[in-house]
């Protein structure tokens, strides 16, 4: 049995190439990848440990596996149902909203008009349309009057984007609002990171996107960037297996791996069958465990680097990073460790953490929706332009 898998094993790759390995073919084939190397692999392993363990071991191990998997039943008993959130932007003008893209992932189309009604079981969160303009920027109205002579470059996710926010609701429209000098683009899309501005700079492509002068660029950071930036279990397997993948050498150095799914296709593979366990689903364990010094120091060699070349496409005044949204301690630490990195690589950081209590609902869409409200995005934007100086 061990010889007819390994046959099969060594027979797959020499057909597929070992660049086969990784979670798009499991995703795109499940049973063919399932057959060809999950099944193979999984049996010499069983054979090999039958082979050369004691007795006795193999017995232990067996006895463990069985555990294992009671353990795995009772944790998808008792996982508490959880309420089913529904609905995607539907779009007029382009057939997905969300347009699969090189190096960054996604992007959201250009010049589309997109409803987007979200439902928690019976409940409806919120109804709204979303308008991107023909470089695929959520549009961000302003009212007329005094010429907007500079801009106001706004970057990050769905927060920055506003997700479940009329047109007028965002942080970039509030900041425009108070800074009647100052053109606001809203850069932010759902689900993004820290790694698609270092992209998007690289790209060299804001030059012809961005017709004022001069400005600021600000991207509006969340603890959970950290894990977009490293590839965590949750975002790796998930809508960011396409992410841009940066690893930092000891120089602090950063360098292009490709993506997720291909840049480390074993881990992000590993990472895959571990979120698929009940108990790892029921404990809320997700890899890696912590982020460490060297994941704090990446995500701000990543903005140091996207600051940089940011000047050198377009003259700013200044480039800095908000900090504007925790829930618990936890994440007020990883806020902290952030703060320290950043300051580190002299990159300016601007700390909203307390200017509002995030804990109430007033703060946030829904108690299922944790995206920053229409309020939150006003409390921010008027202490922005104030320490930018440039309120009205």
């Amino acid at each position: 049995m061990a010889a007819a898998s390994t046959a099969l094993v060594v027979t797959t790759l020499s057909v597929e190439g070992l660049a086969y390995v990784n979670l798009d073919s499991l995703l795109q084939g499940a049973a063919r990848f399932y057959a060809l190397l999950v099944l193979p692999v999984s049996l010499i392993v069983v054979c090999l440990i039958v082979a050369a363990l004691p007795r006795i071991v193999t017995i232990n191990l067996a006895v463990f596996a069985g555990l294992l998997v009671v353990a795995e039943a009772g944790a998808w008993m008792l996982t508490p149902a959880r309420p089913v959130m529904r609905g995607e932007p539907q779009t007029t003008g382009a057939a997905s909203f969300y347009v699969r893209a090189p190096v960054v992932g996604y992007v959201m189309a250009p010049s589309a008009v997109a409803r987007h009604r979200r439902t928690v079981g019976d409940t409806q969160i919120y109804d709204v349309t979303y308008r991107t303009d023909e470089w695929g920027r959520r549009e961000t109205p302003t009212k007329t009057g005094a010429a907007r002579a500079s801009f106001l470059l706004f970057f990050g996710d769905s927060n920055t984007f506003g997700e479940g926010l009329s047109q007028t609701e965002t942080l970039p429209y509030y900041a425009g609002e108070r800074a009647t000098a100052w053109r606001p683009y809203n850069y932010g899309v759902s689900g993004y990171g820290p790694a698609q501005l270092l992209a998007l700079a690289r790209s060299g492509r804001l030059r012809q996107e961005v017709p004022e002068p001069d400005g600021y660029a600000l991207f509006f950071l969340i603890p959970a960037h950290v894990g977009r930036v490293v590839g965590s279990s949750t975002v790796s397997t998930g809508w960011g297996r396409h992410f841009p993948y940066y690893e930092m050498d000891d120089r602090g150095d950063l360098l292009a791996k490709g993506d997720f799914a291909h840049g480390r296709p074993f881990t992000t593979l590993a990472y895959f069958f571990w979120t698929k366990s009940n108990l790892t689903t029921y404990f809320g364990v997700e890899l890696p465990l912590r982020a460490t010094a060297h994941d704090y120091w990446l995500t701000a060699r990543i903005f140091k680097e996207s600051g940089r070349l940011l000047a050198e496409q377009l003259h700013l005044r200044g480039f800095a990073v908000i900090l504007g949204q925790v829930y618990n301690d936890a994440q007020r630490r990883v806020i902290q460790e952030l703060r320290e990195a950043l300051a580190r690589e002299e990159v300016a950081s601007l700390d909203y953490t307390r200017l509002f209590d995030a804990r109430d609902p007033r703060y946030r869409l829904s108690e299922f929706d944790y995206h920053n409200s229409a309020e939150v995005n006003r409390i921010i934007a008027t202490r922005l332009v104030t320490d930018l100086g440039i309120a009205r």
